[in-house]
């Protein structure tokens, strides 16, 4: 059976503890990374966090209004990532991945600088057009960046690795970005200036990030790639490429339910506690405390602490064999989480340990095959669809999931994951039987 153990190790490239990189990427490229890889995720995030807060405080939408604007707003976000997304990862083939991570740092930090400066919902939506553009941007460069530079050997312990990154980005976001506008009301601050203020730590951020890439990150193109090829030639190259490699159609298919798995989880879980509280008579902010113990202690700590081990798993087997357990395991996570009854009873921690657990082992499954069968030549294209297929998995999830939610029951998205988790399980079985003992590694 063809194995990850099988790669050989190239001795002249970078070794960091059991990593190891490409020859030409050295600590501080590698390093740069994983700051990317932490502050993307902090600093997308973040946006639609504190989105209540500007419909509220600064711009003071309507109450009846709040709920759709939100919704408009993300999905306007979304039709914008889909249509840049291939186009950017297809791009970066051409300019190199740096240009490009920098730049859309940059414009997250344009968005973060206008955005509270907004008086109306027009210019809100204006100003969240431009934030998506970097919104669209800086995820495919960080997948692009983590798939670029390690050894094949041990691929799958490196995206483990940047998944604790992202962790800890979120994390950081939760418990001290999330409270900067309260801490300024604390020191006098009006609520309107508070937000500003924060949006514009934000923005900082955003350039602090832009900086650092720009000095640390190895710059141009790919070394497979020997002239520049054209941008809508290689897209193209990128969605076909799934009808020539089963396990590229393979990868797309993860990211369309691994992505909907992150968003599904963090759009449902909250208001389905919520709910069920208020029906048991507990205020919201002890349902949103409860809430928050769950998906940040259970959900993400587990997450967090699988994340190594699943990517020393994916070292360890198959690629295709590790998408099928990842994916087993999420199935049955969300299995277990449709079937709680009461959040507020200690049955959901083992649903939300298991969750977490699948959560995490999807991601860096699904990128251990990306990684390991994109064509170096055109990597960031391939890359760059798989993103959007991401997003385009977003969107039908949480359109699907809140149709379930409402029609249905609380935990009906939860069920539904579960059935799409399944599915890629079964593809991933039926493509592991068929490969057989050929090597494709």
């Amino acid at each position: 059976m063809a194995k990850a153990l099988d790669f050989q190790r190239d001795i002249n490239g970078l070794k960091v503890g059991p990593l190891s990189f490409l020859p030409g990427y050295s600590g501080v490229n590698v390093g740069t990374v994983m700051l990317g890889a932490y502050g993307s995720l902090m600093l997308l995030t973040f946006m639609n966090f504190i989105q209540p807060y500007v419909l509220i405080e600064i711009v003071r939408v309507p109450e009846d209004r709040q709920g759709s604007l939100t919704g408009f707003l993300a999905s306007l976000q979304e039709v914008i990532v889909i249509m840049l997304m291939g186009l950017v990862g297809a791009l970066s083939d051409r300019t190199g991945r740096r240009i490009l991570w920098v730049t859309g740092f940059l414009i997250l930090g344009i968005g973060y600088l206008i955005y509270p400066l907004a008086t109306s919902e027009m210019q809100l939506v204006v100003f969240r057009i431009i934030y998506s553009v970097g919104a669209a941007t800086v995820p495919v460069m960080l997948s692009a960046c983590i798939v670029d530079c390690v050894q094949e050997v041990t691929r799958g312990k490196w995206i483990g690795v940047t998944s604790i990154c992202n962790g800890l980005g979120i994390i950081t976001m939760s418990f001290l970005l999330a409270k900067l506008p309260a801490r300024f009301e604390q020191m006098g601050f009006l609520a309107l200036d508070a937000g500003r203020y924060t949006f514009w730590i934000a923005t900082g951020l955003c350039v602090l990030a832009a900086v650092a890439i720009r000095l640390g990150l190895k710059g141009g193109r790919p070394s497979e790639v020997k002239q520049k090829p054209n941008v809508f030639e290689n897209f193209g190259r990128g969605i076909s490429e799934a009808a020539r490699n089963p396990r590229i159609a393979l990868c797309y298919a993860t990211g369309f339910v691994a992505r909907g798995d992150l968003v599904v989880i963090g759009t449902f879980f909250s208001l389905w506690v919520v709910r069920a509280g208020a029906e048991a008579g507990i205020t919201t902010g002890e349902s949103f405390a409860r809430a928050g113990i769950l998906f940040g202690l259970f959900i993400q700590g587990s997450a967090l602490l699988w994340a190594y081990i699943m990517g020393v798993i994916c070292d360890r087997v198959n690629r295709t064999t590790g998408v099928a357990i990842a994916f087993a395991i999420a199935a049955v996570g969300y299995f277990l989480m449709g079937q709680v009854t009461d959040p507020f009873s200690n049955w959901i921690i083992p649903a939300c340990i298991i969750l977490g657990i699948g959560e995490t082992s999807t991601v860096i499954s699904a990128g251990s095959l990306l990684g390991q069968e994109a064509p170096p030549k055109y990597r960031g294209a391939v890359v760059g669809v798989f993103n959007l297929s991401g997003a385009v998995g977003i969107m039908f999830t949480v359109f699907i999931g809140g149709i379930f939610f409402d029609a249905i029951g609380w935990t009906a998205p939860f069920l539904m994951m579960a059935v799409l988790n399944i599915i890629v399980l079964a593809w991933a079985i039926w493509l592991r039987l068929k490969d057989g003992k050929r090597s494709y590694l």
